[in-house]
């Protein structure tokens, strides 16, 4: 069934425009040093399989993500 297109009255145009001149924010980076980076990371199925062995030795194990970011995160801490 077709409909005729729907007839836009001043006070419907007038809330539109008021919605469109009130606006919003975009979405920005706060701090350059905190943007996020994509990392591509190639690891052998051996090395994958080991650190799913470690993850699933916690009570939560955590995803393999999580998992390799702590790593990272000790790794740094500790040549500090």
């Amino acid at each position: 069934m077709l409909r005729s297109k729907p007839q836009v009255t001043p006070t419907d145009e007038r809330r539109i425009n008021e919605l469109i001149e009130r606006g919003g924010t975009i979405a920005t980076e706060s701090d350059d040093n905190q943007r996020t980076m994509l990392v591509q990371l190639r690891l052998s199925s051996e090395l994958v399989q080991r650190i799913d062995r470690h993850r699933k030795e916690r009570i939560v194990p955590p995803s393999r993500h999580s998992w390799m970011l702590e790593a990272l995160l000790e790794k740094l801490q500790a040549k500090q």
